[in-house]
């Protein structure tokens, strides 16, 4: 057993010797990650177990990863080496697997700490250089657990002498209402917790997609990118977890009523054991097309993975490989097909980065095989695994049984997979492919841009949200929502949840008998309607239309202001503005008819009939939608002698149906005059009855 190395401070030194000590004994007698490739102190990012870090400052945190940082994109050296001794030191003493977010912590003390003095000195921080990172946190969604992990990081260094043990009495002030629970978590706002939820267009976006999967071939990407998106569909998982999918994930059994029920069964590392999610019926059909897709394109992967698990001395075979002996030189052309790449220049590229020059002749297969060992070590350190060991010690899955294992360059816009090097399957490549480009190059990788889609965003842990959802709605208990979601306790659960009150309410009402006869419904949004897509009402310019899709479509060819099926709300400027553009529109035209008349056209004069009465009506309806007297919100409802509505089409039907004809009440009036109207309106009313 490796014996502990204890940093034991001196009280009666001076803080800045105190600090040197532990940088001393951090970087000189601990040998945490030292086993780790190519790992050095002096190194502006550090290779350990479970990730890559670096050391650069707040404001290049972000600094893409293929680029080395420059001096001015690095923490101060006077405080570089304060936080590599701590993180060295506190991951020796309590080893942890997070380490990412210490990372961020410290990023910002420095930079706080650099702004206001000209050598940022840790042991010269005091209550102002806090308050200045707290407010520097205000706008972070993880400022409370930044804020915690600062006060532990400066606590741990007053142990040792380093800083003011007046850190002890320090407080953060995002706690209460000001805590991820209110602002983000359990306790937050419908709209916050709703903005959680994927885009519904982009969904059907990727569900269309997957669906052209059974009537042509897809890509690889587009296969990965809708199966896996149909598999988070399917149960509340972690993108994380993909990972822990064998190949036979997916297990059936019945229930109680003999029906077949499928699940997806992996080892869940947040929880430590075995799944088996349950699969909504509804979701199961695609599931298993899902599955079945992801195990074709990668099952190539999984047969180099075996070989590779071999420690083989032997050229791998693969579909395109020249056959000729290992030993036989080859000629440029083989060797670009040996190694399966796309062009002469990057097979180069590829002989460079492991040789030196570029030249293309003088290989074997044997001698290639070598290069693609080397860099094979380089792609997959953590091999046969597409991550590390667990600190506890539990093994991850074997590529060669993964679900995703997959061939280097696989889903790549422009390159050609490798039929000779498999790579981890990481959550970026999901992610940034249903990210926005924010460069005219990504756009290539952007699945939305590459099928015609509006460019759009969908992150992979807003479906698990949305299953939770729909369980809560579905009526499924909180217990249930949890098990299958895979958490820990109930109580992170309602951070997914978004139950509301009134419903809430209405619910215990009625199991206790104590519900109202009629409730009123509050009047529901122009994005709620248009979300719902359905119901008898739709919107035309004037108002709303309350005629039912099931009398067919509409007899009045969109003559809204003459049927008495629209429905005008009093204080609509959009319809009221419609209404007096309509009616600017006819007096133009009967202008023009007067003028045609003067002029000898006769036959103007049947327009003037017919435009006259339309204004007036207008007129009338323009005087009720700007009376001040009539409070906004009125609902207001036409009507006329010539109206017709679709329970009139409806009776026409049905009459027809009978061999009943019913006759037209213009028509009659044509033919036989007013007076023939005015006594069946006699014979019609109840009075005369």
């Amino acid at each position: 057993m490796a014996s502990l190395i204890q940093f034991i401070p001196q009280k009666d030194l001076t803080a800045q010797k105190n600090l040197q000590n532990l940088i001393s004994l951090s970087r000189d007698q601990l040998t945490l990650w030292a086993d780790q490739p190519g790992f050095s102190w002096e190194n502006s990012s550090w290779r350990l177990l479970h990730m890559t870090i670096r050391f650069t400052n707040h404001e290049h945190r972000k600094l893409h990863w293929s680029k080395t940082p420059e001096p001015h994109q690095l923490m101060h050296p006077a405080f570089i080496d304060v936080a590599k001794a701590y993180l060295r030191y506190h991951h020796t003493v309590n080893p942890k697997k997070g380490i990412r977010r210490a990372i961020t912590t410290l990023r910002i003390l420095e930079m706080v700490l650099r702004q206001d003095m000209d050598v940022p000195d840790i042991t010269r921080i005091n209550q102002r250089h806090f308050d200045l990172v707290m407010a520097a946190l205000r706008i972070d969604k993880q400022r409370q657990s930044i804020a915690s992990d600062l006060l532990y990081i400066l606590k741990t260094l007053a142990d040792f002498f380093i800083v003011t043990s007046g850190v002890y009495y320090w407080k953060h002030p995002y706690v209460g209402t000001a805590s991820y629970n209110f602002t983000n978590g359990t306790h937050a706002d419908a709209e916050t917790k709703s903005a959680k939820l994927p885009n519904q267009d982009t969904l059907l976006a990727i569900a269309e997609v997957f669906s052209r999967g059974h009537t042509q071939e897809l890509e690889d990407v587009d296969i990965m990118i809708t199966s896996i998106t149909c598999l988070l569909l399917s149960v509340p998982m972690r993108i994380s977890e993909i990972l822990r999918l064998r190949v036979d994930c997916l297990r059936s059994g019945t229930d109680k009523d003999a029906k077949v029920q499928y699940h997806l069964n992996y080892w869940t590392p947040k929880i430590k054991e075995f799944v088996p999610k349950a699969i909504p019926t509804i979701m199961s059909t695609n599931t298993l097309a899902a599955v079945e897709r992801l195990k074709r394109i990668t099952e190539e992967g999984r047969r180099l993975a075996r070989y590779m698990e071999g420690n083989p001395t032997k050229f791998f075979r693969h579909e395109h490989c020249p056959d000729v002996p290992d030993d036989q030189q080859l000629t440029p052309i083989q060797v670009i097909a040996a190694l399966g790449l796309l062009t002469r220049k990057s097979c180069a590229s590829f002989i460079h980065r492991h040789t030196g020059r570029y030249s293309l002749t003088g290989f074997t297969l044997d001698s290639l095989w070598q290069l693609v060992l080397a860099e094979h070590r380089r792609l997959n350190p953590y091999f046969p695994y597409q991550e590390p060991v667990d600190i506890q010690g539990y093994k991850p899955l074997k590529m060669s049984e993964s679900l995703t294992c997959c061939r280097r360059l696989q889903f790549g816009a422009r390159n050609s997979t490798s039929p000779v090097l498999l790579a981890p399957f990481k959550r970026e490549h999901f992610r940034n492919r249903l990210s926005k480009p924010f460069r005219k190059r990504d756009k290539a990788m952007c699945f939305f841009s590459r099928h015609g889609f509006e460019v759009s965003r969908l992150t992979s842990h807003s479906l698990r949200h949305l299953l939770n959802r729909l369980a809560r709605k579905s009526g499924v208990t909180i217990d249930t929502i949890t098990t299958w979601s895979s958490r820990a306790s109930d109580k992170q659960s309602l951070t997914y949840l978004n139950d509301d009150p009134q419903e809430a309410a209405s619910k215990g009402a009625a199991l206790l008998g104590m519900q109202q006869d009629q409730t009123h419904k509050a009047p529901i949004t122009d994005e709620e309607a248009e979300f719902q897509s359905q119901g008898p009402f739709h919107r035309s310019r004037y108002g709303l239309c309350r005629r039912s899709w099931r009398a067919g479509p509409c007899n009045r060819f969109a003559d809204c202001l003459n049927c008495s099926e629209l429905l005008i709300c009093k204080g609509d400027k959009l319809a009221a503005g419609a209404v007096a553009k309509d009616r600017e529109h006819l007096v133009r035209t009967l202008n023009g008819a007067k003028a045609a008349v003067e002029n000898g056209e006769r036959a103007a004069s049947r327009w003037m009939l017919v435009a006259e009465p339309q204004i007036e009506r207008l007129n009338q309806l323009l005087k009720i939608l700007n009376d001040e007297r009539i409070p906004d919100g009125s609902p207001v409802e036409l009507s006329d002698s010539t109206d017709f509505s679709h329970e009139q089409v409806l009776v026409d039907d049905k009459a027809a149906s009978k061999g009943v004809k019913l006759l037209d009440r213009r028509e009659l009036g044509i033919e036989y005059g007013n007076e023939l109207l005015a006594c069946l309106d006699l014979l019609r009313n109840s009075d005369n009855a």
